[in-house]
């Protein structure tokens, strides 16, 4: 799956990800008509707010508001608990995502050179929320 497979991260370990004990780490599954159509990954607290560190919409799901409903999930529960921010990274080679959290409100603060793999560089995103 695109992005993590340009990385050379595999399906297997995406699930070891996803299945591992991380108390930090809040986990759900994105379902359309009972079909697992994505899952995401949110970490909080995180700098005064939640980071997604995983928002992965299957490509039969995509363009469908998952991911714009995802992100206002987070949102509404990050500013009910009086947090200050939103957090997210997209890898630079990957500009529809950059281009769709800066459609949502997230601005670009830093460049992370081999945060996830090395030879690749993420680009953390903040939405502030008050």
């Amino acid at each position: 799956m695109q992005p993590w497979s340009t990385m050379g991260i595999s399906a297997e370990r995406l699930a070891a990800f996803l299945k591992s004990d991380d108390p930090g780490a809040h986990r759900y599954a994105i379902l359309q008509d009972g079909a697992l159509s994505g899952v995401v990954s949110v970490r909080c607290p995180w700098l005064k707010g939640p980071y997604i560190e995983l928002l992965a919409i299957l490509a039969g799901f995509q363009r469908r508001g998952h991911g714009e409903r995802i992100l206002s999930f987070v949102e509404t529960e990050a500013a009910r608990l009086g947090m200050r921010n939103v957090w997210v990274c997209a890898s630079q080679f990957n500009s529809g995502a950059a281009r769709f959290y800066e459609r949502h409100g997230f601005v670009e603060i830093a460049t992370l050179p081999g945060l996830v793999a090395d030879g690749f560089t993420e680009t953390l995103f903040r939405k502030t929320l008050t």
